[in-house]
């Protein structure tokens, strides 16, 4: 009679004992035997952002689990966003003092307690009822800045509500066909109170075919206007006084024109391998950019993110002239756990980069430079 127990509760325990593909991200160590398939683990088995994924997998449905992870076509961009710092290598320099160390930076001259922000992302509801409040609170009680996407599942002012009283949060704004979609919104965020605008820039007229997300999607029209060039960005430049930053710059061309037309900043940005895929990393573009057209640093403030996991992976784009980094898929996913999760990921990021920064002998953020990198691996896009 104890055998046949102990048989049934081994067939219970592998029939809900989880294993999770891992896609081929770092081995970690994380132990999902306990896991429920569907069921929310524990915070306290979470200790990295690759975990934080994991988890979502495990929680989420297929078709929004899908809906975040995507990159297009056969996803060699959302796959190199991911393995391009290994090819960077780090130089840490000793007989330097870290003893009081600084992560604190300014983004368009508002300041904020890293150099790190929550991105522009859709649809946080599909992860949890919060939907994007948690993502605002986190943020502003991290003291970081995040920037909600236009596709947001909260409306501009429910997002504005959700923040904390003072808090800095700017918005992403596509290049809608409809104009009076884009003065209605952009109208709404100056009223809400939000300091800038990412335009988006780099899938006017339709989104990247994303295989992964279409199999649950019909894929329909995105609205988003094809006509964007030099002058329909010049007028849309005149809907809003708010400060404007193209997102999703891929080439030192275009870097170098957003200079000389007068913008405070640009975003490089592939849009996570979701649009063109092929596209060259945030790693390469700010290389090429500072072979080409090295002004760009001087003149204003470059933003960068793709396939940020690690702390170190921020440092390299602050190293290679970012002035501050998005993250993000991870935010998304680690609102499966609301607010806690959020605040989790975060405290997870900042140790691993006041860490590495520490081993590195930097003691301000704001002196990451070339020298701490070594990216000797990488073939120069031109």
């Amino acid at each position: 009679m104890l055998s046949l127990v102990l048989i049934l509760s081994l067939h219970l325990w592998n029939a809900i004992a989880v294993t999770i593909d891992m896609e081929g991200l770092p081995d970690t160590g994380l132990d999902t035997s306990s896991w429920t398939q569907g069921i929310l683990p524990p915070l306290d088995d979470i200790y990295d952002l690759n975990d934080i994924q994991m988890a979502a997998k495990n929680v989420l449905s297929a078709k929004y689990y899908a809906s975040y992870r995507t990159g297009a076509l056969n996803e060699y961009t959302y796959q190199a966003n991911l393995g391009i710092y290994s090819k960077v290598r780090l130089n840490g320099f000793s007989f330097r003092d870290v003893s009081s160390m600084k992560t604190s930076t300014t983004i368009l001259g508002y300041n904020f307690s890293q150099p790190f922000f929550i991105a522009p992302a859709a649809e946080a509801g599909h992860a949890n009822k919060s939907a994007e409040a948690s993502l605002a609170s986190a943020a502003g009680k991290a003291g970081i800045l995040y920037v909600p996407s236009i596709s947001s599942t909260l409306s501009i002012e429910e997002i504005a509500a959700a923040g904390l009283n003072g808090q800095v949060m700017f918005h992403q704004e596509y290049i809608w066909s409809n104009k009076s979609k884009v003065l209605d919104e952009l109208s709404r965020m100056k009223a809400a109170g939000f300091k800038a605008v990412f335009v988006t820039v780099d899938n006017t007229g339709i989104n990247g075919i994303r295989t992964r997300s279409m199999r649950y999607t019909d894929g329909s029209d995105t609205g988003h206007a094809a006509n964007f060039d030099l002058n329909a960005l010049a007028a849309f430049r005149n809907l809003t006084t708010l400060p404007i930053v193209p997102k999703g710059i891929k080439t030192w061309q275009d870097a170098l024109t957003c200079l000389k037309l007068g913008f405070p900043a640009i975003y490089v940005s592939n849009h996570g391998g979701r649009i063109l895929d092929g596209a060259p990393t945030s790693v390469e573009i700010l290389m090429d950019i500072r072979k080409n057209a090295a002004e760009v640093f001087n003149g204003m403030e470059v933003y960068a993110d793709g396939g940020v996991r690690r702390g170190t992976d921020a440092i390299i784009l602050l190293a290679l002239g970012a002035r501050a980094v998005g993250l993000g898929r991870p935010p998304m996913f680690a609102n499966i756990w609301g607010e806690a999760g959020v605040m989790r990921m975060i405290d997870l990021f900042a140790q691993e980069m006041y860490t590495s920064m520490q081993l590195m002998g930097v003691s301000n953020v704001n002196q990451l430079n070339t020298s701490y990198v070594n990216t000797n691996q990488i073939v120069p896009l031109s």
